[in-house]
C-alpha cells in the first residue's frame, strides 16, 4: 500500500483557510436574526441607505456600527460619534495584545490588515486557534486562517446589514424596529458579562443611557457608557481582597 506523500506548506495553508472561513460563516449564521433586523432598523433612521451598508466594511465592529448610525440618525455631530466609537472599541486594544504573540513574525503590513479587520468573531476564532495544544502552525497556517475567518465575517456581516437595509421597507410600520438597534446591541454584549461588576455596569449604564435619553446629540449614550463604567469599578474595588496584615499586626494579635 503506497503511503500518500505528505502535505506540503501550500497544502496546511490552503486547509488552514478553508478552516477559517468555515468556522466564520457558523458564527454569522448564528448572527442572522440580529444583522436583519438591524440593517432595517438603520433603513429607518433617516441615514442614507448606502451609508447604513458602508458603515459595516469601514466600522467592522457590529455592536460601534448599530451606535455609530444612531447617533447619526439623532442628528449627532462626527467628533461625537467617533468618539463613541473609540470608546467602545477600545476593547480591540486587548485583543491586540493578546494576540500580538502569535502575530510577532507577520510583516508590518499583514499586522495593519489583521488590526484593521479585527473584531469580536475574528479574534474569538482566531485566538482559540492559535491557543490550542499544539499551536497553529506555521506562519502561513495563521495567516491562512486569519483572513480566511476574517473577510468571511465582513462580508457575512455587510450582506446581512445590506439585506436588512434593502428589506426594511417592505416591513409594516407598526413593527418596533427601533428596538432593534438597542436590542442587538444588548445581545451582542450579553457573552461579556461574566461576573456582579459586569452586570452591575450594564444594568446602572443602561438605566443611565435611558433617563440621559433627551439629552441632545445622542449624548445620553455617553452618560451611560461612563456610570456604567464607574459603577463597575466601584463593584471591583469593594470585592478587592483584602490586605494582608503586617508583622506588627500579627505580633500584636497574638
Amino acid at each position: 500500500m503506497t503511503a500518500e506523500p505528505p502535505l506540503t506548506e501550500r497544502d496546511r495553508a490552503r486547509a488552514a483557510t478553508r478552516a477559517g472561513i468555515r468556522d466564520a460563516a457558523l458564527v454569522m449564521l448564528g448572527y442572522l436574526p440580529f444583522g436583519l433586523a438591524a440593517g432595517a432598523a438603520m433603513a429607518q433612521t433617516g441615514v442614507d441607505p448606502q451609508w447604513s451598508i458602508l458603515s459595516s466594511p469601514i466600522i467592522l465592529a457590529g455592536a460601534s456600527q448599530l451606535i455609530a448610525v444612531q447617533l447619526l440618525g439623532s442628528g449627532a455631530g462626527i467628533a461625537l460619534v467617533v468618539f463613541t466609537v473609540f470608546i467602545i472599541n477600545a476593547r480591540h486594544l486587548l485583543y491586540s495584545a493578546s494576540l500580538q504573540p502569535h502575530l510577532a513574525d507577520w510583516s508590518r503590513g499583514q499586522r495593519l490588515a489583521g488590526a484593521f479587520m479585527l473584531a469580536d468573531p475574528v479574534y474569538a476564532l482566531a485566538i482559540s486557534r492559535f491557543e490550542r495544544p499544539g499551536g497553529a502552525g506555521a506562519r502561513s497556517e495563521r495567516l491562512s486562517y486569519y483572513f480566511g475567518a476574517a473577510i468571511t465575517a465582513v462580508i457575512g456581516w455587510t450582506s446581512l446589514i445590506a439585506f436588512g437595509v434593502l428589506l426594511g421597507g417592505l416591513i409594516p410600520g407598526w413593527v418596533p424596529l427601533e428596538l432593534a438597534i438597542p436590542l442587538t446591541f444588548v445581545l451582542l454584549a450579553l457573552p461579556l458579562i461574566k461576573d456582579s461588576a459586569g452586570l452591575v455596569a450594564a444594568s446602572v449604564g443602561g438605566i443611565a443611557a435611558l433617563i440621559a435619553d433627551p439629552l441632545p446629540f445622542g449624548a445620553g449614550i455617553i452618560v451611560g457608557a461612563v456610570a456604567g463604567l464607574i459603577a463597575g469599578g466601584v463593584v471591583l474595588a469593594t470585592k478587592a481582597p483584602p490586605a494582608s496584615p503586617t508583622t506588627e499586626e500579627v505580633i500584636a494579635d497574638a
